[in-house]
């Protein structure tokens, strides 16, 4: 059995596994600098994660407001957004002349991460979340990704309680599944009932881990052979010797 095992290792160095993370707009605490020298993602899984498994960063962090977005911000990042129906205004960002209304739609590129022939067998998504506050107002966030919904996102947001101005970085297993031949995932975030509780994205991450089996040169094709062959040879002359 050790020499079987000894052979799978062997092949699955064939299909060589790639993590990459990339982040999508400005690690800024939209724009109002609160971060300081700390690291917003610390204590937070990038990339690997299975479907629906969520870990969060150990530091929340208080900021000023209102904000706008700068030139060159990633599309959808340090913006105030309330719902795109909104009737009452229940927070400081929901009646905010920089707010606009839903939804907050973000579509993230990753291509530059899935060469030719490679597989994507885990997506991570990170978001620096500002100023949800489902707790506490009950507004329920639509969130929607790639036009379908997703139960686990929608949970963890709105599970948030950040009681005002104040970004938190979590991130989330998405299904490898939503890969699509242009490799761009499109996340939208909109809040429904009266639309009054004001909320941003201060910036994005998405880890991506992809696979590929590779044809090996002539010369490391030829001495994988011969390792599998002399291994085969000893687990079968080791069986006839116990028969």
């Amino acid at each position: 059995m050790k020499r079987i095992a000894c052979a799978f290792w062997i092949l699955l160095l064939l299909a060589p596994l790639r993590a990459d993370v990339l982040t999508f707009g400005t690690e800024n605490c939209l724009g109002t600098g609160c971060y300081g020298a700390s690291d917003p993602t610390a204590g937070a899984t990038l990339s690997g994660l299975a479907p629906n498994v969520v870990t969060d960063a150990t530091n929340s962090y208080g900021h000023s407001y209102p904000f706008s977005p700068g030139a060159g911000d990633f599309p959808g990042t340090d913006q105030i957004y309330v719902g795109s129906i909104q009737t009452v205004a229940h927070d400081g960002y929901s009646v905010s002349s920089e707010r606009i209304n839903g939804p907050d739609v973000l579509t993230l590129d990753y291509s530059s991460l899935v060469g030719a022939g490679q597989t994507v067998t885990s997506l991570t998504l990170g978001i620096a979340a500002d100023d949800f506050q489902f707790p506490v107002f009950g507004q329920p966030f639509l969130v929607t990704l790639d036009g379908g919904s997703d139960p686990s996102l929608t949970t963890k947001l709105e599970s948030l309680n950040e009681t005002g101005p104040v970004v938190h970085f979590f991130t989330i297993g998405l299904d490898p599944a939503l890969d699509n031949p242009s490799h761009t995932l499109t996340l939208s975030i909109d809040e429904g009932g009266d639309g009054g509780d004001g909320f941003a994205v201060d910036f994005l991450t998405l880890g991506v881990e992809t696979t590929s089996v590779t044809t090996p040169e002539p010369s490391a094709a030829a001495m994988i052979g011969t390792v599998l062959g002399v291994i085969l040879f000893a687990f079968w002359s080791r069986r006839r010797r116990t028969a």
